[in-house]
């Protein structure tokens, strides 16, 4: 065996003697390429790279340096450079000529670390809407006096194109009798951006210095709820090094959050799951041998910085609107713009910036948040406004988050006349906010907190409330709370209270609270055990007073698969009344209406092709059966998520068939999809065929069907199956020296059977020899 061994800065073995003199012969030192079984640090890769080879030595390209795991970013090699591998620092190798075959010898330090990613998510198939309407509903009616009914509307079309929403309230009181609307919009999606596009009344993005208004026009903005599977925070990369091929567990505050097999050399762990605030990471390797390495690292989170590289961003166009709620078409006739933006340009660094302009004013500012390590995240921002409202604000705010101290604090003030668009519009800039929260967890089951809210506008009173509050849990059923606040703006403004709450089975939970707020007493008891998810019953009574005047009061409620059904009776200060709430969905879809619970966002309607009482399962739980159309509404799905979506095909009739019986449906935001299971039925009957002799046709006998053109056989007591019939059929039938025939008759049983015929007579065929 000719083994040769390569070595940084001249040291590798070469050939001597009479060997160096074959080896200069004509053409021995002209550089040839090999391919060869690569090893790296004495294991075995399975891989075959090409190499090119002169006196011994070997040079290989950069991006076969790269499959054979070479950081050669790191390095500085070009894809096009042809490397000796001599030249690598820290590289050591050995050739073995005649096993075509080389051991390379890899330093961690310009090793590429073996990735893997513990949040990675399977890839999701593109979100998808049907066409249809849906109307959801709230009607609410009470008495005494004239006697009140209200009932809230939400009309919305969907189709892959978008969704067109409009929603309003309809009051028909005995003298007042109106109908309001709330907002009308038509919004599209894309998650590959991602992006929403929205037209008409909308609400526009903020940021923590700046305010949101409501106008009519147009918005553009990123939806990161288009991407489950994007995390839009910066995550740590947890790293190690295995000298063999080990298995590697992950634990975040001593709770294992990921296992995995890395190959020998370095790794990472991307995405670390699972944390917010300060943490401790342990990465634990084991190899073959039971050997067990554990490293630790504290690590940060906060989810309000962006990823590096990651921008969100809003735009709106349009006219403000007034008087929200009370009027249904009340708007500023002068255009307002505003518009947002994020980008994180580190992991520890996002800057933002924020603009508005509208008749007599412009404003823009700019921020940032910046992570200090592990001592928390500062964030601070600087706005100017000029035109009819001129002026500045500044912000500063710092957060810090341990699992033994909790930290938020932020103050905002504005100087001269300091103006946005909901100033121009009539409401004006706080001249200082400030807000400061410390929370203290300790002895696992308790939390002591302490807060402070301050609040200036430039003309009235200021607020200066300070609260405290602690909360005992008597392990995971019983919990005490006991908090206090002072308002130090208003005389006399204070209060105390102490809760105390206890959780029963069955979701049945019972509260009691005791205080006193601004020179009176308050009290409250109370039960409540609301409706299962599935749908049932659910109650609640309550009995309270506040200063002089008491109240009592009763609930029945009812979930079911159409809507929920709320009845309360209750009496305030010995004057009893009555009221009655009713919410729940319409949907009218594939040529049916469904009725259904209340549906805020993507839903399904299952199909089966007018076959009804099919159970359907949601995520393998049986949610309900198809109607008496075939059609089954499944509420509550996650938007531009998987949602698997079966039925139970044991229930089908005996004539019908498949193809699946479970699907993944994906729903776009707020739209219906159809999950059509398409159900075929058989034209097919089990016929009984006797001899012209009278005698069952012996097992084996081939059969064929003139219509269809299909072969079968005979099985035993001379049954076959035939599938694929026709009202008139004929069969031909060959047994030995018997070819015979049959004909008869067929109709599609109604109760979904498959029936048996016969037994029939087969006759020869006019002409054959018997």
């Amino acid at each position: 065996m000719l083994a040769v061994c390569g070595v940084l800065a001249g040291g590798s073995t070469r050939a001597s003697g009479q060997d160096a003199l074959l080896m200069s012969d004509a053409g021995a030192n002209a550089p040839h390429e090999v391919v060869l079984e690569v090893d790296v640090n004495g294991q075995r890769s399975s891989l075959l790279a090409r190499f090119r080879e002169q006196d011994g030595r070997l040079s290989a390209s950069g991006p076969d340096l790269d499959a054979i795991g070479l950081a050669t970013g790191r390095l500085g090699i070009a894809a096009a450079a042809d490397v000796p591998l001599d030249s690598i620092p820290g590289l050591r190798y050995t050739y073995d000529a005649a096993h075509q075959a080389v051991d390379l010898q890899i330093p961690d330090a310009i090793r590429k670390p073996y990735t893997f990613d513990s949040r990675a998510l399977p890839a999701t198939p593109p979100a998808t809407s049907s066409r249809g309407l849906l109307v959801n509903y709230d009607a609410f009616a009470q008495t005494p006096d004239d006697g009140q009914l209200a009932l809230y509307s939400e009309e919305r079309w969907f189709d892959p194109a978008g969704v067109f929403s409009n929603t309003g309230i309809a009051y028909l009181y005995r003298h007042d009798q109106r109908y309001t609307r709330y907002d009308t919009s038509w919004s599209t999606s894309s998650p590959a951006t991602p992006s929403t596009t929205q037209i008409g009344d909308t609400i526009s993005s903020s940021l923590a210095w700046t305010r949101s208004v409501r106008l009519a026009g147009f918005q553009w903005r990123s939806n990161f709820a288009l991407r489950p599977d994007l995390v839009t925070f910066p995550v740590p990369a947890l790293g190690g090094s295995a000298v063999v091929p080990s298995a590697v567990d992950l634990y975040v505050n001593s709770v294992r959050q990921f296992s995995g097999n890395v190959p020998s050399g370095p790794f990472i762990v991307n995405d670390v799951p699972g944390i917010t605030g300060a943490s401790e990471a342990t990465v634990i390797t084991h190899d073959a041998l039971g050997r067990t390495i554990a490293t630790s690292v504290p690590l940060y989170v906060d989810i309000r910085l962006l990823a590096p590289g990651l921008s969100s961003y809003s735009f709106e166009a349009g006219f403000l609107r007034r008087n929200y709620g009370l009027e249904s078409f009340d708007y500023n006739r002068v255009p307002a713009l505003s518009a947002s933006a994020r980008r994180g340009l580190s992991d520890t660094l996002t800057v933002e910036g924020h603009a508005e302009a509208t008749g007599g004013l412009v404003n823009a500012g700019a921020g940032a948040l910046v992570r200090l390590g592990m001592a928390g995240v500062v964030n601070g921002s600087f706005s100017v406004s000029a035109g009819r409202l001129a002026g500045t604000q500044v912000s500063l705010g710092y957060q810090l988050v341990e699992p033994q101290l909790s930290v938020s604090a932020q103050t905002i003030r504005a100087f001269g006349n300091y103006g946005d668009l909901a100033a121009r519009d009539g409401t004006p800039v706080p001249s200082a906010t400030d807000q400061v929260t410390l929370a203290f967890p300790f002895l696992r089951h308790q939390t002591f907190s302490v807060s402070y809210v301050g609040f200036r506008l430039p003309e009235g009173p200021a607020s200066k409330i300070g609260s405290a509050s602690y909360t005992f849990n008597f392990g995971n059923l019983v919990s005490l709370s006991v908090s206090a606040y002072r308002d130090f703006g208003q005389p006399n403004s204070n209060g105390a209270f102490v809760s105390l709450n206890f959780g029963f089975g069955h979701d049945t939970s019972v509260n009691a609270t005791v205080g006193r707020q601004d020179g009176q007493s308050d009290y409250n008891v109370n039960a409540l055990r609301p409706p299962d998810y599935a749908g049932g019953w659910g109650w609640g009574v309550q009995a309270g007073g506040t200063g002089a005047v008491p109240y009592r009061q009763a609930q029945l409620q009812y979930l079911g698969n159409n809507g929920e059904v709320t009845a309360v009776a209750q009496d305030v200060d010995r004057h009893a009344g009555a009221s009655l709430d009713v919410t729940g969905a319409v949907v009218v879809m594939d040529g049916s209406v469904q009725l259904a619970r209340r549906i805020d966002d993507g839903f399904a309607l299952v199909s089966t092709d007018g076959v009804a009482g099919i159970p359907v399962l949601h995520e393998n739980r049986v949610i309900g059966a198809t109607d008496s159309s075939g059609h089954l509404l499944v509420p509550d799905l996650n938007a531009y998520q998987n949602n698997q979506i079966g039925i139970d095909g044991m229930k089908l009739p005996a004539n019908a068939r498949i193809a699946t019986t479970a699907m993944d449906v994906v729903p776009q935001a707020q739209s219906g999809v159809l999950a059509h299971f398409g159900v075929k039925r058989y034209s097919a009957a089990s016929v009984i065929l006797h001899g012209p002799d009278g005698r069952v046709l012996p097992p084996g006998s081939r059969v064929h069907d003139v219509e269809s053109g299909a072969e079968t056989i005979v099985g035993y007591d001379g049954l076959t199956f035939i599938d694929g019939l026709k009202p008139e059929n004929h069969l031909v039938i060959d047994s030995g020296t018997l070819h015979c025939t049959v004909q008869f008759g067929y109709t599609q049983p109604s109760g979904g059977t498959l029936p048996t015929i016969g037994p029939l007579t087969c006759r020869p065929v006019p002409g054959d020899a018997q």
